[in-house]
């Protein structure tokens, strides 16, 4: 038996300790199929009758990829109440188990933008007193440090973009940091936003930007996303956080490789 099965089996018998309460749940969930899609973990649709939620498996090589998976359930506690992220049933250190959310994923459109940008408002409003801002320059050097580059000029590029971020004005919120179509769900409840091991307190507008490739009010062509356009930051630190959200992209897929 693999690792992952070893840990999605100890996880299954921990049924009766997950925080289940106000949904029937009388035996141990079985597995269905495994899901498809995720990059940095393994994650098992599990059923026990009309109950139904994942299990995710966490990566063998999670804290080299900067996750921190304290600080993922501590946001994911503070964001149940918004009805914006999965039912959090259980979390440890190796598994996590959330409410199967039925649905598609998200696509771009004036509606959609509408719900995700309200979701987004919802989410950043979260008050997060004992998290740090992120540092994202110690960020990006964490993962340039366990990679051979030797494309020096990139390097430099990413981490002097990293330095302009970190040194400007900006009131940091709660920021999903890899906000992606396939992360967002839309349901008959509404938006779901999934897989949040790299969220932290991070600028504003990253989300945003991630998702449309523009920062707030910057395409003068969509009146939809006024409701982010009041964001507190330098409008200045645009230019090299889209340099360092690339940066942290690329970076990522180096060290995956």
């Amino acid at each position: 038996m693999s690792n992952t099965q070893q840990l999605l089996h100890q996880t299954l018998s921990k049924w009766q300790s997950w925080q289940v309460e106000g949904l029937t749940l009388s035996s141990q969930p079985q597995p269905i199929r495994e899901l498809s899609g995720g990059k940095t973990n393994r994650s098992f649709l599990v059923a026990s009758g009309a109950f139904e939620a994942v299990v995710r498996i966490n990566a063998a090589n999670s804290e080299s990829l900067g996750i921190d998976r304290n600080r993922e359930q501590k946001i994911l506690q503070l964001l149940q109440p918004t009805g914006t992220v999965p039912r959090l049933f259980f979390s440890d250190m190796q598994a996590m188990v959330s409410a199967y959310c039925q649905g598609q994923h998200w696509v771009d459109s004036a509606e959609n933008r509408r719900k995700l940008n309200a979701a987004l408002a919802q989410i950043q409003a979260v008050s997060v007193p004992d998290l740090e801002r992120r540092n994202y320059v110690d960020y990006c050097t964490a993962y340039i440090n366990q990679l051979n580059l030797v494309d020096q000029p990139l390097v430099e590029k990413i981490l002097s973009a990293a330095s302009a971020v970190d040194k400007s004005y900006w009131t940091p919120v709660i920021c999903h940091h890899d906000l992606v179509p396939e992360n967002i769900i839309v349901t008959a409840e509404g938006l779901m936003l999934l897989d949040w091991e790299y969220a932290a307190m991070g600028h504003p507008a990253l989300d945003y930007m991630h998702l449309y490739q523009s920062a707030p009010g910057q395409d003068s062509s969509r009146q939809d996303d006024l409701i982010l356009t009041d964001l507190a930051y330098d409008r200045g630190s645009i230019e090299p956080l889209k340099v360092v959200q690339r940066g942290m992209n690329d970076l990522w897929s180096l060290l995956q490789s």
